[in-house]
């Protein structure tokens, strides 16, 4: 009985020791979920779009554009240097995406279902890219 606690015990023990080293491995995983959300977002600004329902790329669309500016505050602030060698692309990749999510939205609260669409198309082409640029970072 003894032997079995201690067996339990050392097993939950080493992974207590090797969460925090796992966490520390991927410094860029905060980045890397945000880029997921904010992709994840303006695929769903598409799929409602399509349907002809303005309001969710509006509702999407604020979501998306409130993601992607915490991304891009991240990626000014970080000091990795992975993210060093081509922040000034990912920025820029970043800026243009908030640009088209912002027009979607726009486009969506004057209830232009067509246009909003199209830009949300944009946007998620954009965040694509963005979130592309870093996930292929080490």
């Amino acid at each position: 009985m003894q032997s079995r606690f201690l067996t339990i015990f050392i097993l939950c023990a080493s992974l207590l020791v090797r969460l925090p080293a796992r966490a520390e491995e991927d410094p860029l995983g905060s980045l890397r979920q945000l880029s997921n959300e904010m992709y994840r977002l303006s695929q769903e600004m598409i799929t409602h779009g399509s349907e002809g329902h303005a309001h969710e790329i509006v509702s999407h669309g604020r979501e998306m554009i409130e993601r992607t500016e915490t991304l891009i505050r991240e990626v000014e602030s970080s000091p990795l240097p992975a993210l060093q060698e081509k922040k000034k692309a990912i920025l820029a990749s970043l800026k243009a995406t908030l640009k088209q999510a912002q027009a979607a939205v726009r486009l969506g609260e004057q209830e232009k279902t067509g246009p909003a669409l199209d830009a949300s198309r944009k946007a998620s082409f954009r965040a694509k890219q963005s979130r592309q640029q870093l996930q292929s970072l080490k």
